[in-house]
C-alpha cells in the first residue's frame, strides 16, 4: 500500500531537516510512541503502540535512515514487531524543497503486514496505515510551523481553527441544554 502527502512549513529547509532527525521531535509526533531511542546517526529504536480495527499491540520497531542527501532528502526505513499481533515493514521517501519562503515537505511511504494484522482486512490496514501516516508527518509539520498546511487537503476543520471549532461545539452543547430543559 501506497500514501503520498505534501506539507507547507514555514521553516527553512536546514531546521526541517535537523527536527527530521531528532529522537525527541519524533517521538512526539509518532502516534502512540512510548519511547525512540537514537542508537547511531543513521538508526532509532522504540516502542510503538497501535491499534487497526481490534487488533491492538505494543511493537518493537526499528527506524534506520538511508539515502541520505542532507538537507534534501532521505528514506526512513523501518520494521516493528509485535508477536502474535503481527509485523509492520515499511518506507519512507522524504523530500525537502525549498518553496515560497518556507519548506515543502513530501513523502511517499509504502507499508506492509502481516500476522494478525493482516487478517483485519486490506481495506481497514490501509485506511489505518494512511491516518497514521498523515497523523505523523502533520504533527510533525505543525510541531516546527503551527499554520502549517497539507497541500491537496482542505485544512483540518474546513479551515476553521480548533478554538473556533471548540467555541460551535460549546454553543451547539448549550443550545441543546436549554431546548431540553426548556421542553
Amino acid at each position: 500500500m501506497e500514501i503520498k502527502g505534501e506539507y507547507q512549513i514555514a521553516n527553512s529547509r536546514e531546521s526541517v531537516w535537523a527536527a527530521l532527525n531528532d529522537p525527541e521531535v519524533l517521538k512526539r509526533c509518532i502516534p502512540g510512541c512510548e519511547s525512540l531511542d537514537k542508537t547511531s546517526d543513521t538508526e532509532f529504536n522504540g516502542r510503538v503502540t497501535a491499534a487497526i480495527g481490534p487488533v491492538k499491540a505494543r511493537f518493537k520497531t526499528h527506524i534506520s535512515l538511508e539515502d541520505l542527501n542532507p538537507p534534501e532528502s532521505y528514506t526512513l526505513v523501518g520494521e516493528s514487531k509485535a508477536g502474535a499481533a503481527g509485523f509492520g515493514k515499511g518506507s519512507a521517501k522524504v523530500k525537502l524543497v525549498e518553496r515560497d519562503g518556507g519548506t515543502l515537505l513530501s513523502y511517499e511511504a509504502e507499508f506492509k503486514v502481516g500476522g494478525k494484522l493482516a487478517q483485519v482486512g486490506s481495506r481497514l490496514v490501509l485506511g489505518a496505515t494512511r491516518k497514521v501516516a498523515d497523523q505523523f508527518f502533520g504533527a510533525f509539520s505543525t510541531e516546527l510551523d503551527p499554520g502549517a498546511v497539507r497541500i491537496g487537503a482542505p485544512a483540518k476543520g474546513g479551515g476553521l481553527s480548533v478554538t473556533t471549532w471548540l467555541v460551535i461545539g460549546g454553543v451547539v452543547l448549550l443550545l441543546l441544554a436549554a431546548w431540553f430543559l426548556v421542553r
